[in-house]
């Protein structure tokens, strides 16, 4: 990971160890100085990653460093500047904005720091020109003329409606990265509405939602951010701003969005077999007493089957490996074509699978376990005749101790007795043994 150079503008000798934690703790080098002269020196002679900058300093406002720092050379907008205050007052806050500060976070709350840090900072290094796909919401025809122009100019595709309701319709049928809504509009919905409509339903909350008005009251800015809207913007808008934010949104948005997508991969990865497809030991160990304690508790029967492949052992040792493992993939993809949707199919290791299988009760599952069983027999993977046996298990309801491990013993114990029977052969144990997973 890189080594990002951070400044630090920070009188308060605490707050300077507060800040340095977080910026180690995402590997930064970071410099502390106390006075806004010193960082103006700093910048003019020296590129950094990112500019922290307290709102008040000794010889100068956080506000006004921000505007000497944005005139520098090379820090027009590429390099983003933070700042770190214990103000809240909305002017004060909208001055360092338009100053050209692109967050403000307060001193009480620097979490919030810290996941700009992780999610936000340092992503222009990344992908500096992020596009998206904006919702924009505006009944004023010369205000949102000037916004959809500097919005495109960015490369953001923009669908314009003037409604509510429109704005509703319209995100029914897309997909968007960003909604930006103005709060007052015609018609007899507001987009306080659409805030409410939008965030109701569970898998619209990651949408960021940037909201504006020409009335500029704090209890209308924490009724908007109580309901669902991400960020705030005051009319007359000062477009470089609408950019910033909008721009910090979608950003956001993506990344949160690729980071869903790998720890989506990398979880179907640690649960799943990468040969077969089929769910692993793992999986099966985590969602198996799910299953059960559900079983328990709605008492509904609940079946297992363990399918042992027959002589596999000698597939390896007289065709090869890469035989064997074509074996496994076609045996696999016969399992998983026989469950149904709420079955669970696992690999459970070399040639040994298992199947559970909910709301099924045993002779259900002496019934699929002997269509299964001529299925595998029929398939004729790599050309080769192979059988398996298998072995069942049922669930005891009436005994709330019956879990995953005993359930598994008696069905692989089953699996023993088909082969001690002479293989390609189904058995069903319902008494305990001693074997475990």
């Amino acid at each position: 990971m890189k080594n990002y150079k951070v400044l630090v503008a920070e009188p308060s000798n605490v707050y300077q160890l507060v800040i340095q934690k977080f910026l180690e703790e995402h590997e930064c080098n970071s410099l502390f100085v106390k006075t806004g002269k010193e960082a103006c020196e700093l910048v003019e002679y020296s590129s950094f990653d990112l500019i922290c900058v307290a709102m008040e300093l000794p010889d100068t406002s956080g506000t006004e460093l921000c505007q000497k720092i944005r005139g520098i050379e090379g820090y027009s907008q590429s390099v983003p500047i933070v700042m770190i205050t214990t103000n809240e007052n909305s002017s004060t806050l909208e001055n360092a904005l338009r100053a050209g500060a692109n967050e403000i976070f307060h001193k009480n709350s620097l979490n919030k720091f810290s996941t700009f840090l992780t999610n936000q900072a340092f992503a222009k290094v990344f992908e500096p020109h992020v596009s998206g796909n904006i919702l924009y919401i505006e009944d004023s025809k010369s205000e949102s003329a000037l916004v959809i122009a500097s919005l495109e100019q960015q490369g953001h595709e923009i669908s314009h409606v003037t409604s509510a309701q429109d704005a509703l319709d319209t995100f029914e049928q897309q997909d968007f990265d960003l909604i930006l809504t103005d709060i007052f509009l015609k018609g007899s919905r507001t987009g306080l509405d659409v805030v409410k409509t939008i965030r109701g339903v569970d898998e619209n909350k990651k949408i960021p939602i940037l909201a504006m008005s020409s009335i500029n009251a704090p209890k209308q800015r924490l009724e908007l951010l109580k309901n669902g809207a991400n960020d705030y913007i005051a009319k007359p808008i000062i477009q470089e701003e609408l950019v910033v934010r909008a721009q910090n949104l979608i950003t956001t948005k993506k990344l949160l969005d690729e980071l869903e997508k790998q720890q989506k991969h990398f979880k179907e990865m640690a649960m799943k077999d990468q040969l077969t497809g089929l769910f692993n030991r793992h999986f099966l160990m985590e969602v198996g007493p799910k299953s059960i304690k559900e079983a328990h508790r709605h008492q509904h029967e609940l079946s297992m089957l363990v399918v042992d492949l027959d002589h596999f052992k000698l597939i390896n040792d007289n065709q090869g490996h890469a035989t064997g493992d074509i074996v496994l993939e076609e045996i696999g993809s016969t399992l998983l074509n026989s469950c149904r949707n709420e079955d669970i199919a696992c690999r459970f290791g070399g040639e040994e699978f298992v199947l559970l299988l909910p709301h099924c009760n045993v002779a259900d599952a002496e019934v699929k376990a002997e269509a299964l069983r001529k299925k595998i027999e029929q398939a004729q993977p790599a050309g080769l005749t192979v059988t398996a046996s298998i072995g069942i298990s049922c669930l005891h309801l009436d005994d709330g101790k019956d879990n995953i491990a005993s359930l598994f013993s008696r069905a692989d114990s089953g699996t023993y007795q088909a082969k001690d029977n002479g293989r390609n052969q189904v058995v069903s144990v319902m008494e305990n043994t001693t074997n475990t997973p």
